[in-house]
């Protein structure tokens, strides 16, 4: 037990400095962009070469006793001040009295109510410090964490989280640093409707301020329970990366806490360097992130161009306060068409109040804004829609719905002129599913045909009609005869017919269209007066039959190969277990339950051999081999005959053990296994054992149930200079000794521990003297048999 304990700590000790090596290379890849500028402006000024620049930084720092990252922030921060709405500092040096007050100022004070201040070049300095450290963040995690280290922390801010719009307007928490896990999982969505600084700042886009849980309670009565951000004073930004609003991020104080405008300036230009790592990382897509701008995704244009009805995108334009003042056109799908007769391309990039001037005098304007402003869906009824276009009014009866879509409005229509819409449904439909109308009247040497046939056949589109012979040369040669034939039969009085054909495209790649017809019968019996059809794109589906047809064969094969090697596993596996155990032992009473998987695919690799050897010392062997089917059948074959072998030497269980595992390592067998051995003196109850990573053996006697101690030893195969400890123990009479496979306390979704626990309670349940009655209730107690694992159970007890 203490050499264990030695190697813990051994083991402990390299965990351990493995990660302070760790840390440190995590620190020096934040800072190394930052030197290298420092390096290559150093470079410039004193004409020298980069080595000579990076002695000067340290010539520096060591003068000033001051850190070499923190002497390159204040080179770059003079060369090129932080970017922000205002500028964060003067460029020059600071006066001496202001260097001397920058330590005190970078930390919080701690006053409840006192300003905390820090000099202007500081901020600079912290700024650039900052933004070469989340360069370096691969998570959004990873990035509040180094915001909170490198750039916050000297604010006395004690949290930070950070969240990114959805579609919808919600809020999704994406990052957090200083924020307990409960207070993260209740907060990981925030709907648009609900008030807390943080959506206040996403949706009005300005920062917002609670100094105090009283002022808190005051603006917020609505909630209830913990705030996502622990403290008593929190702070809400908007995140922006240009004129895109994305999300927000909310820092939070211990204590009362106010800052000075230069230290609010200094928030705003974090915010939107953060904005602009957090879009990398979103945009790098390795957090499982949503879109984070879905209007610039084909796919998502193209689910807009499928729908019936307009959709247009419409982003908020905020005045300096952050209040909505207009929308802007971002995007308009395929079936937008406005009152004025332009498509969407018409209207991208322009703004609502100089489109639709009547939409403002209605009001629908002011509830689009509201929509923006408050994330709250409006949903208008039938209303007459009038606006003047080049001195013409123009008007027509819409019903609009508005929904809140990231920092804007997504807004659909639907006009209610019926021939109108039932044209452009007829039209997006064919379009839809790959389907062209046409139709033939008797007599005429032209089909007349919609655009959608045209696109069908691979011709241009034109207003004339298509000439049959056109049409015609359009098919394979090989089908043309089977449509000549199909005609012929609607021509001779046939009422409606079907035929399959393939075109040959561009490089050679066929498709097969279905062309279905009927006849509209004329003023005679008999005779015809047109043929009206449907003609439909069938490739996919007849390439998914071919391909679901082949899937068959192959499911067919491999459900007789697996049959088969089911079957030579049980027949092996049941031969095993038919091995004679030679002659029976005076006073020894032996019980034995082995049940396959409930699975019939689940043949697994579990033995167990009980044996009398000559020299009168018993062999008890339970083991479990990795895998299932016929090769852990074939290896369970192996270790018990190989096992069985060995024993007959005199060999002690341990050494038994290890010469196995050397076997299986040598042989480079390709499974592992688990096994107990044991050789048991009927006379004396002694038994010598070993294991090989196997669960511990149950020792039962008069109500009581426990576990023996397990000594030493790694599974079988794994490692081939593992080492075997013996272990000893002696079954009193009436006692009784258990061992078992993984498959009898195992399941799925709990732990072995757990497991083995249960079978002691079971044991301890039974308290007749019954051995085969206490297996039976052990198995039945455990829910035998396990539904994907064999289950071995053996029971020995001295008379």
């Amino acid at each position: 037990m203490s050499e264990g304990l030695t190697e813990r700590a051994v083991l402990q000790q390299a965990v351990d400095r493995l990660r302070a090596e760790v840390e440190g290379l995590r620190t020096a890849m934040h800072t190394r962009g930052l030197i290298e500028q420092a390096k290559g402006l150093l470079v410039e000024r004193l004409v020298c070469t980069p080595e000579r620049a990076f002695d000067e930084l340290v010539r520096r720092s060591q003068q000033d006793n001051r850190k070499l990252v923190d002497i390159a922030a204040e080179l770059i921060a003079a060369a090129a001040p932080a970017e922000a709405d205002e500028p964060l500092l003067p460029s020059g040096p600071a006066p001496e009295h202001q260097a001397s007050a920058s330590a005190a100022a970078a930390r919080p004070t701690g006053v409840p109510g006192e300003v905390a201040k820090a000099p202007a070049e500081g901020f600079a300095a912290r700024y650039h410090l900052a933004a070469s450290a989340l360069a370096s963040a691969d998570t959004a995690d990873d990035l509040a964490r180094l915001l909170h280290r490198y750039a916050l922390r000297p604010l006395g801010v004690g949290a930070v989280v950070l969240a990114l719009l959805e579609p919808d307007g919600a809020l999704r928490l994406v990052g957090s640093h200083g924020v307990p896990a409960h207070q993260l999982s209740q907060w990981q969505r925030i709907p648009p409707q609900t008030a807390v600084p943080l959506t206040e700042a996403a949706q009005l886009g300005t920062t917002v301020w609670v100094h105090s849980r009283a002022e808190f309670a005051v603006r917020y009565p609505d909630l209830t329970g913990e705030d996502l951000i622990p403290g008593r004073t929190v702070c809400a930004l908007p995140l922006r990366t240009g004129r895109r609003l994305i999300g927000g991020m909310k820092l939070g104080w211990a204590d009362d806490h106010h800052l000075d405008p230069a230290a609010e300036r200094y928030l705003s230009a974090l915010a939107r360097l953060t904005a602009a790592q957090l879009l990398r990382i979103v945009s790098a897509g390795g957090e499982g992130f949503g879109v984070l701008e879905p209007v610039t995704e084909p796919w998502f244009r193209a689910v807009l161009d499928a729908l019936l009805d307009p959709v247009v995108i419409l982003a908020a334009v905020r005045e300096s306060g952050g209040k909505v003042t207009d929308l802007r056109v971002e995007h308009a799908n395929a079936a937008t068409v406005d009152l004025a007769g332009r498509t969407g391309p018409e209207l991208v990039g322009r703004r609502v109040t100089e489109l639709y001037p009547g939409m403002v005098l209605s009001g629908t304007f002011q509830q689009l804004l509201d929509v923006a402003a408050t994330g709250v869906p409006y949903e208008g009824q039938v209303e007459q829609f009038i606006e003047v276009v080049g001195g013409t009014v123009r008007a027509s009866a819409m019903t609009l719905h508005a929904t809140p879509f990231l920092d804007g409005v997504m807004v659909s229509w639907r006009a209610h002129d019926q021939q109108e819409q039932r044209e452009t449904q007829l039209a997006q439909a064919q379009r839809l599913a790959r389907l062209g109308l046409w139709s033939w009247e008797a007599g005429s040497g032209q089909v007349e045909c919609s655009s959608g046939l045209r696109r069908l056949l691979g011709l241009p589109e034109e207003p004339t009609g298509l000439e049959l012979e056109v049409a015609l040369a359009a098919i394979t040669p090989e089908d043309r005869p089977a449509v000549r034939a199909a005609a012929a039969l609607l021509l001779a009085g046939r009422s409606s017919t079907t035929a399959e054909f393939r075109l040959t495209g561009p490089g050679g790649n066929r498709r097969t269209l279905r062309a279905m017809a009927e006849t509209v019968p004329g003023l005679t019996p008999g005779s015809v007066l047109a043929v009206r059809g449907v003609v439909q794109d069938v490739t996919a589906w007849r390439r998914t039959e071919e391909q679901l047809s082949s899937a068959r064969d192959r499911l067919a094969e491999e459900r007789r190969r697996t049959a088969a090697e089911h079957r030579a596993a049980q027949a092996l596996q049941h031969a095993l277990t038919d091995v004679p155990g030679g002659p029976e032992v005076a006073g020894l009473d032996c019980a034995v339950r082995y049940l396959p998987a409930e699975r019939a695919n689940k043949v697994g690799g579990d033995w167990y051999d009980i044996l009398a050897l000559p020299d009168g010392p018993v062999l008890v062997v339970v083991g479990d081999v990795s895998g299932h089917g016929l090769r852990a059948a074939a290896g369970m074959a192996q270790l018990r005959h190989s096992l069985r072998g060995m024993a007959y030497t005199g060999l002690a269980p341990a050494e038994i053990l290890r010469r196995l595992n050397r076997m299986l390592c040598h042989e480079r067998s390709d499974y592992i296994a688990t096994a107990i051995c044991g050789l048991l003196d009927p006379r004396t109850g002694r038994l010598s054992w070993a294991r090989a990573g196997h669960l511990p053996p149950v020792l039962t006697h008069d109500g009581t149930a426990r576990t023996a101690g397990l000594p030493a030893g790694q599974v079988l195969g794994a490692t081939a200079g593992a080492a075997y400890g013996p272990a000893e123990l002696r079954l009193a009479p009436g006692e009784t000794l258990l061992l078992y496979t993984d498959g009898l306390v195992e399941r799925r979704g709990d732990d072995l521990d757990h497991g083995v626990a249960r079978l002691l309670r079971a044991a301890e349940e039974y308290r007749a003297p019954d051995l085969q009655g206490l297996l039976d209730h052990l198995l039945r107690r455990l829910g035998a048999p396990n539904p994907a694992d064999d289950t071995c159970l053996v029971g020995l007890r001295l008379g």
